[in-house]
């Protein structure tokens, strides 16, 4: 048994207090059978269950209490039954009591104080407990005689259906609850990798401005000197050299920045991914995002491409940029649908994502990918919505993977976008 959930979260006295309510409670829904006094009960169906979700308590303490609760439940209902005299009343409550302390001596000896656990040595130990404890009772009911062969049989086989029943429902809801695990680990997992190439492709182009700052910089310097040579005021001559000093700074901050996220998002950070991964990732992300939301969209994906890609982390970047580009021209459109497709034509890897959305005008078709353009803003604020941009996934394509992009669109029936990436490019490392 691996580590297990707890079935009930609470501190561990509420635990156990609420386990021998339960199976006291229970343990009163049974039928006699064999001798007066002994009976078969549910309580021993819940019990083990309460056992394998809380493995973290001793379970001493655990049927000791169950030991106190439940014949005193069965005390007092034999007692207003009226059915039995005081000393068979104490007689069944004794014998119940060494049903339960032998039930959690065995478990304890045999299972809990063990290091190494297993849902096989639970199912093992729970019927030995049941059949032994079983065993124990019903000889302390006959003074240890009249045995026989169909009594040993018959709590056999109690025993067994009992534990049966009992663990299978508890390791189906331990399973269950591992693949709702898992699928919420699978959600984060493709929530880190789009968040992944987000950053890895700001920090691209941060690396990439370095560049413009030190230009900005190095001209503000020059344009000083030029002042040293002319009779203009100190004043403007100052103002030039301020401002090659507080882009120096800016420049000192933004490599702190991009070598922080950089040292993170390294080649040595990155492992590799095939290609029809990156596609499921992105797909199932883009999904999830699509029922987030409530759209009325479909996704379908196919893709014959088998390739190894190092630089994952921008092909994420592109597909999932172009893909969100058609979320927000189908959230007006019902039955919406963005196909992807992905082709390996021999040198070169061809995508092509399209929609049946808004489209996009012919008078700014040739505008999209040029720097700073961009129709996502509020409305009200006037803020840009983040995100690298048509123009920066454009630069991606080219530089990285000596490919180009290209788009078609018509009013009101859709737009289509079409990427190709160099074979030998995209299963290489990253430039610059």
């Amino acid at each position: 048994m691996f580590t297990q959930t707890k079935f009930i979260d609470y501190g561990r006295s509420q635990r156990i207090f609420i386990a021998a309510i339960c199976i006291s409670l229970a343990s009163q829904v049974n039928f006699q059978t064999y001798t007066h006094g002994f009976i078969i009960a549910l309580a021993p169906l819940i019990l083990p269950i309460f056992l394998y979700f809380n493995a973290d308590l001793n379970p001493f303490y655990l049927i000791v209490s169950i030991s106190i609760a439940s014949p005193f439940f069965r005390g007092i209902l034999l007692f207003i039954s009226h059915h039995n005299s005081n000393s068979q009343i104490f007689t069944f409550i004794v014998t119940d009591i060494a049903y339960y302390i032998c039930y959690g001596a065995l478990y304890y000896l045999l299972y809990w104080r063990r290091s190494h656990w297993n849902n096989s040595s639970f199912l093992l130990t729970i019927i030995i407990c049941d059949y032994l404890a079983n065993l124990l009772e019903v000889s302390l009911l006959t003074n240890f005689s009249h045995y026989n062969y169909f009594l040993f049989q018959f709590i056999f086989i109690v025993a067994l259906v009992r534990s049966i029943c009992s663990c299978v429902f508890a390791f189906i809801y331990h399973y269950f609850n591992l693949m709702m695990r898992d699928d919420t680990h699978e959600q984060r997992y493709y929530y880190f990798i789009w968040i992944a190439a987000s950053v890895k492709s700001e920090v691209y182009f941060m690396k990439k401005n370095i560049t413009e700052i030190e230009n900005v910089m190095r001209n503000a310097y020059l344009l000083n000197q030029n002042l040293e040579m002319t009779n203009i005021n100190h004043q403007s001559k100052d103002m030039a050299l301020a401002i090659a000093r507080d882009v120096h700074e800016i420049k000192k901050d933004y490599l702190n920045v991009v070598r922080g996220l950089g040292d993170y998002f390294n080649d040595s950070n990155n492992s590799t991914m095939k290609f029809s991964d990156i596609l499921r990732v992105v797909a199932s992300y883009i999904r999830i995002n699509i029922k987030e939301h409530h759209y009325n969209i479909v996704t379908n994906v196919q893709s014959n491409v088998e390739i190894i890609v190092p630089n994952h982390y921008y092909l994420v970047s592109i597909i999932s940029n172009i893909m969100f580009n058609s979320i927000d021209a189908l959230q007006d459109i019902n039955n919406g649908i963005i196909c992807l497709t992905a082709e390996d034509v021999g040198e070169d890897i061809i995508i092509n994502i399209s929609d049946n959305g808004s489209g996009i005008d012919a008078s700014i078709l040739n505008l999209i990918f040029q720097p700073g353009y961009t129709t996502k803003f509020n409305m009200n604020t006037g803020d840009v919505y983040r995100g690298i941009g048509l123009s920066h996934v454009r630069i991606i394509v080219e530089e990285q993977f000596k490919g180009d992009i290209s788009v078609t669109s018509t009013i009101n029936k859709g737009t289509n976008f079409q990427i190709t990436l160099n074979k030998q490019r995209l299963s290489q490392e990253e430039l610059l």
